[in-house]
């Protein structure tokens, strides 16, 4: 059920506390920084983290596509929603002015959103459900909070790639699913939506029945965990490197004024 890749990589070889780090680590950056050319060098540092991992190219590529759209949607949505002040007119729409700062602040949020997005799913891709548990209740947090969350993230592939099946099946037996008018559009997924939402159902009663099956409700606090996950020496060097380039690019881009 997960879109875990197994493998050997760095990146595998990584304590998942590592990763929440660095992932803790993206999100501080991309708080404090708002220049397009360094969210777009850092989501291209995180693309190739995939390729070092052994990820399939064509999942990779799926990623891309999918954001793009999200990118020119925060683009559009900044030019007639966030007032600029002194801005820099490079056109009209109409009558309505249209500021390179809008532009910019559109595309900040929409690289933005794509680390969120890549980074969350090489995570997934490179962290089993196991050791993601594991890792979370070595965080303390309740063994049944830290299944729940570790289900969570292992579903968001398996139901992007589920809604993508359900479409194609569809569209191959003539339902319109795709049109321009967006009225006529959202009625048409209500034959993806419907399906979609009926094998999540029947995928949470499977899963239901495997941790009853395992007698995960008798005392889950008390569970044990085949694999047990430690930091190595590999950890520390890459939690130092996170930490300090975080605390080295915020200062330079704040120092030198660089935010946009």
């Amino acid at each position: 059920m997960s879109e875990y890749y197994p493998g050997t990589s760095i990146i595998h070889r990584l304590d998942p506390r590592t990763k929440f780090l660095i992932f803790i680590c993206l999100m501080l950056i991309v708080v404090f920084i708002m220049n397009p050319l360094i969210l777009l060098g850092i989501d291209i540092a995180i693309l190739l983290l995939y390729v070092v991992a052994g990820i399939p190219l064509h999942r990779v590529k799926g990623m891309i596509l999918g954001v793009i759209p999200v990118i020119i949607m925060f683009v559009i949505l900044n030019i007639f929603v966030i007032p600029v002040k002194n801005p820099t007119i490079i056109g009209y729409i109409g009558s309505y002015p249209i500021a390179w700062e809008s532009i910019r602040a559109g595309l900040s949020g929409g690289l933005r959103f794509a680390i969120f997005v890549f980074f969350s799913r090489l995570l997934t891709m490179t962290t089993s459900i196991g050791e993601l548990v594991s890792a979370l209740t070595k965080l303390k947090m309740p063994a049944e909070a830290a299944v729940a969350i570790g289900i969570g993230f292992s579903s968001v592939g398996i139901l992007i790639e589920q809604i993508n099946t359900i479409k194609e099946a569809q569209m191959s037996r003539g339902a319109p699913v795709e049109s321009r008018n967006p009225i006529t559009k959202a009625k048409a997924l209500i034959s993806v939506i419907v399906p979609s939402i009926y094998l999540t159902i029947l995928r949470g009663l499977s899963i239901a029945k495997v941790l009853e099956s395992r007698a995960f409700t008798y005392n889950p606090s008390k569970r044990t965990f085949r694999k047990i996950v430690k930091f190595t020496k590999l950890d520390y060097i890459v939690i130092a490197i996170s930490i300090g380039a975080t605390l080295i690019l915020i200062i330079i881009t704040k120092f030198y004024h660089i935010t946009y």
